[in-house]
């Protein structure tokens, strides 16, 4: 297959990984990058195939779940050190629902806030969790 063609598929595989995150695409990129490398000295399609395959399998089976606990820990982490933070109140967005939404400013950016709780803008609430990339709020 050659070297340009394991080129070509690592780069494929590092542009997926990154539209379609999944610590999948990455391996196969690292797979493919790695055949690159040696694709020279071996000369066979099939045995290029072969070990692109089995480093593939190797590193998706063992690598991925070690990578995917890191950063579970990383994130937790975050999350534990950030609640109880106290942070204000920007612009309140809807009072409407039964969860409502409040734009408050943290770490030096805008961020949505929901809570049970109705606030005003300029109150004290403290950060009691993370859901997705809104902030849960409590009372102060």
């Amino acid at each position: 297959m050659g070297a340009i063609f394991w080129a070509i598929s690592a780069s494929i595989f590092a542009l997926l990984e990154i539209v379609i995150p999944g610590l999948v695409t990455i391996w196969l990129a690292l797979a493919a990058f790695i055949v690159t490398l040696f694709s020279g000295l071996i000369n066979n399609s099939y045995i290029e195939f072969f070990i692109f395959a089995v480093l593939s399998l190797v590193f998706i089976l063992f690598t991925r779940p070690v990578l995917q606990n890191y950063i579970k820990k990383k994130k937790n982490d975050f999350n534990s050190n950030m609640t109880g933070t106290e942070i204000k109140i920007e612009k309140v967005i809807s009072t409407d629902n039964l969860k409502k939404e409040y734009e408050v400013k943290f770490k030096g950016s805008i961020w949505t806030g929901i809570s049970k709780d109705f606030f005003k803008v300029g109150d004290t609430v403290i950060i009691k969790n993370f859901e997705g990339n809104k902030i849960i709020l409590g009372k102060k």
